[in-house]
C-alpha cells in the first residue's frame, strides 16, 4: 500500500509591450491538492486518486473568474494469464478555460488564425472510461486499447467562415460531447528470425457533439506499417534498417466551415549502427521521409487553409563521435 499527497501551484501574469495583442493584460493563479493510493495484491494492483482544483483569473480590463472542481478516479490492472494482462480506469476530469478562450481577441501569428474569445465559457466537465487489454510472449505482442470520453460545456476552436484581418476567424465554442476511439497493434518478431521486427498499427478516434454534429479538428483514421531489422557484426554494432508505411484515411466527418480532408500514404525508411573509429565509438543514422514526394495535406495543418502541402521528401543524417 502506497500514499502520495501533494499540492500544485501556479502563478502566470501575462504583459503586453507591443502595439498588437492576442490576449489582455491579467493574472492567472491556478492551486490543486491531490491524494492518489496504490494498492497491491497477488494479481491486481489498484490506483485509486482524488484531486481538488481552482484557477482564479483577473483580467485588468475588468473580467474576474473563478473557476474549481472536485475530481476522483480509479483503476485496476490484473493478470489474466501469464502473458495476459488487462487494465480498466475510470475518472472524472476537471479543465477551466484558460485566458487565451476567454479573451483572446487577434491574429495568433503561430497559427495564422484570427481567434475571437468568449468570456461566458463554463468549465469543462468530464468523464472517461478506457480499457487497454495486452498479450505478450517471446516472439509476439498484441494489444488493444478503447476509450470513451463524456465532456459537459466541451471547449473548442472552430472557424466560423469569415476571414478578418486576411486570416480565417475562429470562434473558441462550447458544447456537450463526446470522443471515442482506440488503437489496436501487433508486433511480431519470429523465432528463430529474431532479428526480424513486423508491426502494424491501426488508431481511430471519433468527436461528435451532443447534437450529433462533428467536433472540428479531428485527426483522420490511420494504419502504420513498418518491418525492421537488427543485426551485428565485425564492422557494425546495434546496426539497424527499416521501411514504413502510414497510411491516413480521407476525413470527412467534418464540422460547419470545416472542409474534409484526402487521405495520402507515405514511405519512410532508414538505417543506422554503430562503427569503431581510432578505437571510439561513432554512430551513423540516415533516415528518409515521404520518399515519394507526397503531395498531401494533414487534416490538422495550420497550414492548410492557405493551401501550403505538408513537408515533400525528406532525410536526416545524425553522427555521434564519443571521444
Amino acid at each position: 500500500f502506497e500514499t502520495i499527497v501533494g499540492v500544485q501551484d501556479m502563478n502566470q501574469t501575462n504583459s503586453n509591450y507591443g502595439e498588437e495583442q492576442l490576449i489582455p493584460d491579467a493574472t492567472t493563479n491556478d492551486i490543486g491538492i491531490l491524494a492518489v493510493a496504490h494498492i497491491h495484491f497477488e494479481k491486481a494492483d489498484m490506483q485509486l486518486g482524488a484531486r481538488y482544483d481552482n484557477r482564479t483569473i483577473n483580467v485588468i480590463s475588468g473580467i474576474n473568474k473563478n473557476f474549481n472542481s472536485f475530481n476522483g478516479a480509479a483503476g485496476i490492472k490484473t493478470t489474466i494469464s501469464n502473458n495476459f494482462t488487462a487494465r480498466l480506469n475510470l475518472a472524472t476530469g476537471f479543465r477551466a478555460p484558460n485566458l487565451a478562450e476567454l479573451t483572446s481577441d487577434g491574429v495568433h501569428e503561430g497559427t495564422n488564425r484570427y481567434e475571437i474569445g468568449n468570456p461566458d465559457l463554463k468549465t469543462e466537465q468530464n468523464f472517461q472510461t478506457d480499457l487497454a487489454l495486452e498479450y505478450k510472449n517471446q516472439h509476439v505482442e498484441f494489444y488493444a486499447n478503447a476509450f470513451y470520453n463524456k465532456i459537459n460545456n466541451y471547449i473548442f476552436l472552430s472557424p466560423n467562415g469569415t476571414i478578418i484581418n486576411n486570416n480565417p476567424a475562429y470562434d473558441y465554442l462550447q458544447a456537450d460531447a463526446h470522443l471515442y476511439g482506440g488503437e489496436i497493434g501487433l508486433h511480431i518478431h519470429p523465432h528463430p528470425l529474431d532479428w526480424l521486427h513486423i508491426e502494424s498499427s491501426f488508431e481511430t478516434v471519433t468527436g461528435k457533439q451532443r447534437n450529433d454534429k462533428y467536433l472540428p479538428l479531428i485527426p483522420a483514421n490511420s494504419v502504420n506499417n513498418t518491418v525492421r531489422v537488427e543485426f551485428n557484426t565485425k564492422q557494425i554494432q546495434n546496426g539497424y534498417a527499416f521501411i514504413k508505411l502510414s497510411t491516413t484515411f480521407n476525413q470527412n466527418n467534418v464540422s460547419a466551415f470545416e472542409t474534409p480532408t484526402g487521405g495520402y500514404s507515405l514511405l519512410s525508411a532508414g538505417f543506422g549502427g554503430t562503427f569503431s573509429v581510432f578505437n571510439n565509438d561513432l554512430s551513423l543514422r540516415i533516415s528518409g521521409s515521404n520518399l515519394t514526394d507526397k503531395t498531401y495535406f494533414n487534416h490538422l495543418s495550420r497550414l492548410k487553409p492557405e493551401e501550403i502541402y505538408n513537408m515533400g521528401r525528406n532525410f536526416n543524417v545524425g553522427i555521434t563521435y564519443n571521444l
